[in-house]
């Protein structure tokens, strides 16, 4: 069993290398032996290797008897919205998100089309043990674009635009290129960039950034839009540039979010290393706010738990549960334009929220990171920290985060102030992270 592969929340690693066909249909098997005579949808990115992995995965899943739905390059938020609506048993997508194109991978949705928490499931077990059941599944090929149709026909009434918005869509050669067509049906200007299909992501590589969304910023600005969204290959992820070609970090995003369509006693989930500001902005107003561990899939689950009204990760995923339950930044991106369109300037709105500086390291790691995270709590243990999630260490005006990577051989520290000094608290934590490496 190539443990490297099977990731907190999905399975991931270089195609070829980590990641290979025979690991791809072993795991088909195992889910296909979990649903026991089940339908599921598949879709992909556009990363090369997507195909053949894809086939693979299939070939284990129809040999158990399971059928499956080919729906080929479409955004996993919408074969999420396909599996919920269309009464599948679950859901896998062919992606490693964000990761080079040199990665591949299998992520799973439950039948209500949120992220499956597949380790508490038997498919592990199953996996481990090769006791696969034995059938002649079905698989049946769908049309991306009529996905796309049926998704824009359920979201066009439950939204309302005051007047017409121009938007840059970055849709950064990944599975999001197929859906300009969604936003022009709502009524949307739209300038696309990066909107070329293509596994090698040549046009600014695979993860939305400050930099790499650079010429959509630039393009923002020059055409006068009202704003502009930068989507990853597989498109959970969805990041917001305002009229004045700015990032708007996801946080502020939800704080705008939740104050125009929300109110008091309403929940918001944030994932454990988001800024302090969800807290600072919404509690006042009578919002409930619930931390919990970084990962798409984890906050997705408690988004559900709760009940909540939206959920939020630093990533840039967002949940937003009148829409759909799954990571959804298409949604996020017209209810951001439902609001925009009422008068006020993305950028007036972003501006009225503080910011706090706040740094992010990532820092490799040899050996293991579980046990540097073990001296590190013996080390840290005067400061109580808080471990959900890593090792959360606050004080009256900063927050420290330090916690291992689920995808990398990486030890992860976020570090935000809203008055001591950032760089002296980012130079006292990673010596100390080092120092428990060696």
């Amino acid at each position: 069993m190539n443990v490297t592969v099977f990731r907190a929340y999905d399975v991931r690693g270089v195609y070829g290398a980590e990641l290979t066909e025979d690991i791809a249909e072993r795991v088909g098997k195992a889910l296909g032996s979990y649903l026991a005579d089940g339908r599921i949808a598949v879709g992909r990115d556009t990363r090369v290797s997507g195909p053949s992995v894809e086939r693979a995965f299939l070939d284990g899943v129809l040999s158990t008897g399971c059928s499956a739905e080919r729906y080929g390059v479409l955004p996993i938020s919408m074969i999420s919205f396909e599996t919920w609506r269309g009464g599948y048993s679950a859901a896998a997508y062919i992606s490693a998100s964000h990761n080079p194109p040199e990665y591949n991978g299998i992520r799973f949705r439950t039948s209500e089309g949120y992220g499956m928490l597949y380790h508490e499931t038997e498919m592990m077990d199953l996996y481990e043990k090769g006791a696969f059941r034995k059938g002649d599944g079905k698989l049946t090929d769908r049309s991306p674009d009529d996905a796309i149709r049926r998704y824009a026909d359920y979201v066009e009434g439950r939204l309302a635009f005051d007047r017409p918005l121009r938007i840059v869509l970055d849709m950064g050669n990944g599975a999001a290129c197929g859906t300009f067509p969604l936003y022009q049906r709502l009524g949307f200007d739209c300038r696309m960039t990066n909107g070329n299909p293509d596994g090698h992501f040549p046009g600014r590589g695979p993860a939305p950034t400050e930099e790499s969304l650079r010429d959509a910023a630039r393009t923002v600005v020059e055409m006068g839009a009202d704003y502009g969204v930068g989507f990853d290959p597989d498109a959970d992820r969805g990041l917001v540039i305002d009229d004045q070609g700015r990032i708007v970090t996801p946080e502020k995003v939800a704080v705008i979010l939740a104050k125009e369509r929300y109110g008091p006693g309403d929940k918001v989930v944030a994932g454990f290393d988001c800024s302090m500001i969800v807290e600072r902005e919404l509690l006042p107003l009578g919002f409930e706010v619930i931390r919990e561990r970084v990962g798409d899939v984890f906050v997705a689950n408690r988004v559900k738990e709760e009940g909540a009204v939206l959920g939020v990760e630093r990533s840039a995923h967002f949940f937003i549960p009148e829409f759909q339950l799954s990571d959804d930044p298409f949604a996020m991106s017209l209810a951001l334009g439902e609001i925009v369109s009422r008068g006020e300037r993305l950028s007036k709105l972003a501006d009225a929220i503080p910011d706090y500086p706040y740094v992010q390291r990532s820092i490799r790691t040899e050996g293991s990171a579980a046990e540097v995270m073990r001296r590190l709590e013996t080390d840290l243990a005067s400061l109580e920290p808080d471990t959900t999630d890593g090792l959360k260490i606050s004080g009256e005006d900063y927050s420290v985060l330090i916690r291992p990577s689920n995808t990398q051989p990486l030890i992860r520290l976020y570090v935000e102030t809203a008055g001591t000094d950032v760089d002296e608290l980012v130079r006292r934590f990673e010596g100390l992270v080092k120092g428990a490496m060696r």
